[in-house]
């Protein structure tokens, strides 16, 4: 919401001529009047009309969609994208990957009813150290005792992407000893009532049962994996081919973790074994304190995020397409050529690939990918560098949407939250596109400025401003001398 109103943030992704890869360019803040995939539409076509972009002109030269996973922009039927899609049927659409991989988070979670345990636990600790500073002044205060770095703890596994999660697990790991202490002199605290030092005193119990410890070691593991993988999706020069290449490489690392540990996990074992974690005792805990198995834990991770994100689109809506899409695109990189590639190799895919893009002239660009081929991947004509800029320009997050979002909320400030939506959009432009002071010519605009009949800075016709010197100056004058000096 954008002053009590709704917004869509519009990026393009383009390569211009003196570009040597695609770009992620902010080109409107657009407010919505009419909510419906319908109204959607016609604002998005109107502010690109405003730009210059003309039906016969996107008809051309936009191939890519790239959004979220709302139903009115991704609806099978009426959405915007299959709206779209009528207009400019050349156009990919592709569901944000690092959205997706929140969805195979929570599908996750759905499948192991022992992470909402955790999860429920996690959340307390954030209420009781969110919502009171004397909570976090005495957390403080045992870290210091400890010598003891003190991390922010947060959410997990909420509306937050899963980089922020990891770094919530990681603070009760890192601080874990601290927590432990508080609990337990809280707990002893003859100033607190019989209820708080009864709550205190269960927090502890919690933390220190093995199930929580073993659970803590697997969810850092997990979450460290997929915080990785979430920030190489977010990455603004990352492409289909490099995006499912990481997808990939984290559902084999998940598949192997089932039968070799992590780092937390290993040392979370070893604690429990011992009976002793971070120098705090572990005890076995209560019945409801549930362990996740280990095994079931890290193949549902690898099934989902496989499922989730190995099946990208509405022009692709099964495995199968997402599979043969990836194939088409790897004959045109060669550490994907196999050794015995001949002279017709992905021939018929790089026809299928100009087709789907819309390149022009697609016997040329299989010519061109001829000699790509024969010399090992060097030799990159004009032709084929279309099909390959075509390729890489289509985004697979909108990560960059969001971060315009968060560069937005500088702007719109509590004191500045009457400006327009017009007025906002130029401001964000000039913010994320605008070149810095050393790169603004402003010799134009004063040319304009002048023109205009209005005086110049150094214009000796207009009248010198009289001042009187106040008392108050008159007080200084010996200061600005010996500042002078």
């Amino acid at each position: 919401m954008l002053n009590k109103k709704s917004a869509l943030v519009v990026y393009i992704r383009t390569q211009l001529p003196d570009m040597d890869k695609p770009s992620n360019i902010f080109a409107d803040l657009v407010e919505l009047n009419d909510f419906s995939a319908e109204g959607i539409v016609c604002s998005l076509l109107s502010a690109l009309e405003c730009m210059n972009f003309t039906m016969e002109f996107l008809s051309k030269t936009l191939i890519g969609l790239t959004c979220d996973g709302a139903s009115v922009v991704l609806g099978r039927r009426s959405g915007v994208a299959s709206r779209l899609h009528a207009l400019f049927p050349h156009i990919t659409v592709w569901h944000c990957s690092a959205h997706r991989l929140e969805l195979a988070v929570n599908d996750v979670v759905k499948e192991m009813e022992t992470i909402n345990h955790f999860k429920i636990l996690m959340d307390k600790l954030y209420s009781l150290y969110n919502a009171s500073n004397k909570s976090r002044m005495e957390l403080r205060e045992c870290a210091s005792s400890l010598d003891a770095e003190l991390c922010k703890i947060g959410r997990i596994i909420d509306t937050s992407c899963v980089a922020s999660s990891f770094k919530t697990v990681e603070a009760v790991w890192n601080n874990y000893p601290a927590l432990h202490k508080h609990f337990k002199s809280a707990s002893e605290d003859p100033t607190r009532d019989g209820v708080t030092k009864q709550t205190y005193n269960g927090l502890a119990l919690r933390i220190s049962s093995c199930a929580f410890v073993n659970n803590l070691g697997m969810m850092c593991d997990a979450l460290q994996e997929l915080s990785e993988l979430s920030l190489e999706l977010q990455k603004k020069d990352a492409t289909i081919i490099s995006s499912h290449k990481a997808i990939c490489r984290a559902v084999r690392v998940f598949d192997e973790m089932a039968e070799r540990p992590g780092r937390f996990s290993e040392v979370s074992k070893r604690g429990i074994e011992s009976k002793s974690f971070l120098s705090v005792p572990l005890t076995e805990g209560k019945a409801s304190d549930k362990a996740l198995n280990f095994m079931q834990f890290f193949r549902s991770v690898a099934k989902n995020l496989e499922q989730r994100l190995l099946s990208h689109s509405e022009r692709l809506p099964d495995k199968s397409g997402y599979d043969d899409f990836i194939e088409e695109l790897q004959v045109l990189y060669p550490q994907h050529w196999p050794e015995d590639a001949g002279v017709l190799y992905g021939q018929t895919e790089v026809e299928s690939l100009c087709l789907r893009f819309n390149v022009d002239c697609p016997r040329a660009v299989i010519r061109a990918h001829r000699e790509y081929v024969e010399s090992g991947g060097k030799d990159i004509r004009d032709e084929l560098k279309e099909l390959l800029t075509a390729v890489d320009t289509i985004p697979i997050s909108s990560a960059e949407c969001e971060r315009g979002l968060s560069q937005m909320n500088l702007i719109c400030t509590p004191n500045r939250a009457s400006l327009h939506t017009a007025t906002i959009s130029d401001l964000l432009f000039l913010n994320i596109v605008g070149p810095p002071l050393t790169k603004f010519n402003p010799i134009p605009y004063v040319k304009s400025w002048v023109a205009k009949g209005r005086r110049t800075a150094t214009e000796t016709r207009s009248k010198v401003r009289s001042r009187e010197e106040k008392d108050e100056e008159a007080q200084l004058t010996a200061v600005w001398d010996i500042l002078n000096k």
